[in-house]
């Protein structure tokens, strides 16, 4: 009896191998399929929320995000506009000054120069809703900055 305990324990072991790890080598499929079905997607305060607007210039792109206001419950009173400049070939050009409509109504909202040798960003608000704005994050070549907004 204690034989054949011993062949039926070594017979599962064998058995389980296969399928643990099919089952750590599928992981990525699994947890990408999960994600899917349940519809979980990263918080737009981590990923700076949809691109809204693409303005092509000669050296580089200006990505303008959607303001993000998302809350756990609601709406908040404070948020921001991401801002990203993205180098086509080469490097950024030394400084970039450009005229953002963040909420896309035909008016500019601010004016943001950026100094990507001292990596610093300068902005001028247009109106009572841009309260003021992070250091500009490196990205490699790329630069992107986080424009504070609150609602009047």
């Amino acid at each position: 009896m204690t034989h054949l305990r011993t062949i039926l324990g070594y017979a599962w072991a064998l058995m389980a191998g296969p399928i643990i790890l099919a089952t750590f080598m599928g992981m990525n499929f699994w947890a990408g399929r999960l994600v899917s079905i349940t519809g979980l997607k990263v918080s737009p305060r981590f990923t700076g929320g949809e691109v809204v607007q693409t303005i092509e210039h000669e050296r580089h792109t200006t990505l303008v995000h959607r303001p993000v206001f998302d809350g756990l419950l609601g709406e908040r009173r404070d948020g921001f506009v991401q801002i990203a400049w993205h180098a086509k070939d080469s490097n950024l050009p030394p400084v970039i000054d450009e005229q953002i409509d963040f909420d896309q109504n035909g008016t500019a909202e601010l004016r943001v120069t950026l100094d990507t040798v001292a990596n610093k960003v300068d902005i001028e608000p247009r109106t009572a809703e841009v309260v003021g704005h992070e250091a500009p994050l490196i990205l490699g070549k790329n630069r992107a900055v986080r424009i504070h907004l609150r609602k009047n």
